[in-house]
């Protein structure tokens, strides 16, 4: 099969008179893979690893903060710079590199509910 997967994006920009807008909508990408992660995880205030459970090859992910709050980031491994920041309600979605299999995040005040939906490469 092909197209298993279907994206859509946009951006919408105004401020001090100028303007600007992104939008892509139905854009299909093949998804080799059948395995997927669709959870919530509690984000503490010290890194830790996120669930992927069954999913060794990442693909695309959708990331979304839950926290009416505070901000949640996400760092590529532990350690290391954070890559990644969702304020609060807010989503991010991209594919990870296939060698992303241990991405941490942290929340910067109190623990948030961080949404992830992630599809095998």
């Amino acid at each position: 099969m092909a197209n298993e997967a279907t994206i859509s994006v946009s951006l919408k920009f105004e401020k001090g008179g100028v303007s600007a807008s992104y939008s892509k909508g139905g854009l299909q990408v093949d998804v080799s893979g059948s395995k997927f992660v669709d959870l919530v995880q509690e984000i503490g205030t010290s890194e830790e690893q996120l669930d992927f459970g069954d999913v060794t090859t990442p693909g695309y992910v959708v990331f979304e903060n839950l926290d009416s709050t505070n901000y949640i980031e996400i760092r590529p491994g532990t350690g290391v710079a954070d890559l990644v920041r969702l304020n609060a309600g807010e989503v991010a979605v991209f594919r990870l590199a296939a060698d992303a299999t241990a991405p941490y995040a942290m929340a910067n005040t109190a623990a948030c509910n961080l949404r992830m939906l992630l599809l095998e490469n």
